[in-house]
């Protein structure tokens, strides 16, 4: 549900006088083709934009939507529809979606009419600006919530019940990335995050290298004097993983700095990482000890960061990072774990 580009395609359905039919995974469990929050939009020509899984599945629901849409009238209301399907060829649980990977899901469906598109475009505003709110889906349709503050986990699904929400979705992406030193390095992961639908912020006391001036993927482009001042600027610091890839060994530790000593008041960080070789490794460690940093929060840091593999240009280093981050999440992040089937 945080996919900009499926957010963008209704709003200006909508704006051209088209409604709507939108589809959200609202569960899912392990070896399910759907993910929990994966969205999908249809209007009437059958076009369509995002997924929920592919497959017979889809083309279905697609087929579905048209049918439905080709009849709804905006006095007809939303058209709330949830659907629990089984991916085998022998549902025990629900209904068999077509498919036979294994795993089930839950697709919530309504129908958006061309009135909701100052809701839409609030929603728009939000996830542009990178700030918190709560969209709804229930009976009456969507709704959005800018009172309630961000937390985890970030969706919540209730089965229909005589409730009046049934599907909560936070709208501040959970999974954040601060990265301190914004070279080839910083430019490459930005560019790898940003495509696993991470927000990314970095950091770098250069204004004018052009690595940072080139990256059009960091949501957060921020310039400090001193990388010990990044990690006061970093929003929701214990959903964020920091990276830190600057350009010397002494820029490195002063970032290293910064976000250490904020652990002390505000809590750890769930992941903090920075790249190098043993030797310089060593002098880090050294330097954080003797700065008072506790033994602890220098054992919790992830060094070397990235997967073991050989990984020598800036795109390898990337994708070793990006691995290890995706290798922690559910670890870190428990919520994430879809359960068995």
């Amino acid at each position: 549900m945080l996919d900009l580009s499926l957010w963008r395609y209704v709003l200006g359905s909508l704006e051209a006088g088209q409604p709507v039919h939108l589809t959200h995974v609202a569960w899912h469990s392990r070896h399910s083709p759907g993910t929990t929050g994966a969205s999908l939009a249809v209007v009437g020509s059958g076009e369509s934009w995002g997924t929920i899984g592919g497959g017979v599945m889809e083309a279905e629901l697609i087929q579905r939507a048209v049918a439905q849409l080709t009849s709804w009238t905006p006095q007809e209301g939303v058209r709330l529809e949830v659907r629990e399907l089984e991916h085998r060829r022998k549902a025990t649980r629900g209904e068999r979606s077509g498919l036979f990977c294994a795993g089930q899901q839950t697709n919530m469906s309504y129908i958006v009419g061309p009135a909701q598109a100052l809701v839409v475009r609030r929603i728009l505003e939000l996830m542009e600006s990178d700030e918190p709110g709560w969209v709804e889906v229930g009976p009456e349709g969507l709704r959005l919530d800018e009172t309630t503050p961000p937390e985890l986990p970030p969706l919540r699904f209730e089965r229909p019940t005589h409730a009046t929400v049934l599907l909560r979705a936070q709208l501040l992406n959970w999974k954040r990335v601060a990265i301190i030193g914004g070279g080839h390095c910083g430019l490459a992961l930005s560019r790898v995050m940003a495509g696993l639908g991470y927000t990314v912020t970095i950091f770098d006391t250069r204004a004018d290298v052009f690595t940072l001036q080139q990256n059009a993927f960091a949501a957060h482009k921020i310039v400090v004097e001193d990388y010990a001042d990044a990690g006061a600027l970093i929003r929701q610091p214990e959903w964020t993983h920091v990276v830190v890839m600057s350009a010397d060994v002494d820029s490195d530790i002063r970032g290293l700095l910064g976000v250490t000593r904020l652990e002390e008041t505000k809590g750890p960080f769930p992941y903090i990482g920075v790249m190098g070789a043993p030797a310089k490794l060593a002098r880090i460690r050294s330097a954080l000890g003797e700065a008072g940093i506790g033994e602890d929060a220098i054992a919790r840091l992830y060094a070397p960061i990235g997967l073991k593999m050989t990984s020598n240009t800036p795109e390898e280093i990337a994708i070793s990072v990006a691995a290890e981050i995706l290798q922690e999440r559910e670890r870190l992040f428990p919520f994430t774990a879809a359960p068995s089937p």
